[in-house]
């Protein structure tokens, strides 16, 4: 099955994922692995605040405990940066505490799942994945790429990558069975719930994109010393040129780290390009088994905008990107969220 991408991919993503032109017509073969210095940084306290409550499993993922509660969905109309899709904002109820992974999973914790299963994930059994290419200094598809070659340097805490939605989801089954317990994708309705962690800011850490700073691994300037075509950089350094060690920067409120920035996370939901007002919450078994998914929480890749809160991008459920990861819930029920009928003004 060849790569291909959604409208909104394809269109409004094209410059920040780095995935137009040559990204889908295959290029030149990937370099060899580039490995990046990590700059001088600023240390950041990241610190879990002291109310998180987390239970760590058998390979390690460790889960915070989220409570229920309502939360306003969806942008504000005095969001600036905000689309159409992400509005008009809504009041959702999560009714049933649940727990989310604190971080991305990691290459080794995928790694550990394919060495019990010896599964093959769309990458590398299907025209490869995203790499890094340091004679064209772009992410280029490159069709001896998977999760295991990224064309840079990953060690087993960074987030895993190259991951097509049904590879994370055969990850969410196999961690069903050896947990005893249920695992899954979060809902869209979920993983905003825990991002904003009970704010109502555009980013979890306040109005403006620099508020980011030190809470997430965003496209900076070690990027741009390596990745000239990412004009849209900010002026700061995280550090990471390209992916982080999870759980370096600050976490939310909710003890949760990388909710924005460092990759895009796949949720459960099916991509619908429309705006909230003909969408619901309920019914999360009646769910299409192929089309396009959502992924939340931009990536080092991305502009500014695509790691806020509310951000919503489309993927094909095939596509697999050196920017895309995922995290997992554990909970008792299929979902947690429920959209509050609010009368008509």
């Amino acid at each position: 099955m060849p790569l291909t991408m959604s409208i909104r991919m394809a269109g409004l993503l094209c410059a920040p994922l780095a995935v137009c032109s040559a990204a889908l017509s295959g290029c030149s073969e990937r370099d060899s692995l580039v490995t990046v210095p990590v700059a001088a940084a600023v240390v950041i306290q990241n610190e879990l605040p002291p109310h998180v409550e987390f239970a760590e499993n058998s390979i390690g993922i460790k889960l915070v405990r989220l409570p229920a509660g309502e939360f306003l969905m969806g942008a504000s109309e005095s969001d600036g940066e905000a689309r159409p899709d992400e509005k008009p904002q809504h009041r959702v109820r999560i009714e049933h505490p649940f727990e989310m992974g604190m971080h991305e999973v990691t290459l080794g914790q995928f790694r550990r799942f394919v060495e019990a299963t010896n599964f093959k994930t769309l990458a590398e059994e299907d025209g490869g994945g995203y790499a890094y290419d340091s004679t064209t200094q772009r992410l280029s598809l490159n069709h001896d790429s998977s999760w295991k070659s990224t064309g840079f340097e990953q060690s087993d805490d960074h987030p895993v990558i190259n991951i097509c939605w049904h590879d994370a989801v055969a990850f969410c089954k196999w961690l069903t069975q050896v947990e005893g317990q249920s695992y899954r994708l979060p809902t869209e309705a979920e993983w905003e719930y825990a991002c904003r962690a009970g704010t109502t800011t555009p980013w979890s850490t306040g109005a403006a994109f620099d508020t980011v700073q030190g809470s997430g691994n965003i496209c900076d300037s070690n990027l741009n010393a390596v990745y000239p075509f990412a004009k849209w950089t900010v002026a700061w350094s995280d550090g990471y040129a390209f992916t982080a060690p999870v759980g370096y920067f600050r976490p939310n409120a909710f003890g949760l780290y990388d909710m924005h920035g460092n990759v895009f996370e796949w949720c459960s939901d099916p991509w619908l390009l429309r705006d909230y007002a003909g969408n619901t919450i309920e019914d999360p078994d009646e769910k299409p088994e192929q089309g396009s998914r959502v992924v939340r929480g931009g990536s080092y890749l991305s502009l500014t905008t695509f790691t806020r809160s509310t951000d919503r991008v489309g993927l094909v459920d095939t596509m697999r990107n050196g920017i895309v990861g995922f995290r997992v819930v554990r909970s008792a029920f299929p979902n947690s969220a429920v959209a509050i009928k609010e009368p008509r003004p």
